[in-house]
């Protein structure tokens, strides 16, 4: 199966397109409506200041969750510069390298590599692809780092990207949710993923 192209525009030109850059984080986030709906907790909850921040019981939960649907969760020393973690679809294995120095961090990784695991699970993409540029402006304005890292994946694995880097802003007891939408006791489809 083949990715769909996702364009991703220039951060200052999505910025200046369409909306007025939001408020704060919790209000880009708002823009994010699942394909399948959405609890409005889920829709509106966001990773602004004053946030709980993911601890190790969030991480283990998530971890469990993967772990219970048949997908195996590894930490292990990873030799590539710059790689943190990666969801390997054919063996059904998310890795997280030693990289990181605190929950937050490794929240982040593992929340990434499992929303590749619910794009395996449903095949492709997992979020409505109207809300995809509203996704696009939310990251280049709050987190441009991530942002600016997209464009280093070909264009068939952009909009993976943009939905793995999103998600993993989300607030830690959305994500459960999210897998459990997409991967209720389902194994993933066989598509080719990156980390």
């Amino acid at each position: 199966m083949t990715r769909a192209r996702f364009p991703l525009p220039s951060p200052t030109a999505t910025l200046a397109a369409v909306w007025r850059r939001p408020s704060s984080w919790s209000v880009a986030l708002a823009a994010l409506l699942l394909t399948a709906p959405v609890p409005a907790s889920l829709a509106q909850a966001g990773t602004a200041p004053g946030r709980r921040p993911p601890s190790w019981a969030d991480i283990d939960n998530l971890r469990s969750l993967l772990m219970a649907r048949g997908t195996k969760v590894l930490q292990q020393d990873c030799n590539q510069r710059g790689l943190q973690g990666l969801y390997h679809d054919r063996s059904d294995t998310i890795v997280i390298c030693r990289v990181h120095r605190d929950p937050e961090a490794v929240w982040n990784t593992l929340a990434h590599e499992a929303t590749h695991r619910m794009q395996a699970c449903a095949g492709g993409s997992i979020t409505d692809p109207r809300h995809h540029q509203a996704m696009a402006r939310a990251l280049a304005t709050y987190e441009p780092q991530e942002w600016r890292s997209i464009a280093i994946y070909p264009r068939e694995q952009q909009l993976s990207e943009l939905e793995a880097r999103y998600t993993a802003r989300l607030p830690p007891e959305q994500v459960p949710r999210l897998l459990r939408r997409y991967c209720n006791g389902s194994s993933p489809s066989t598509l080719s993923r990156q980390p």
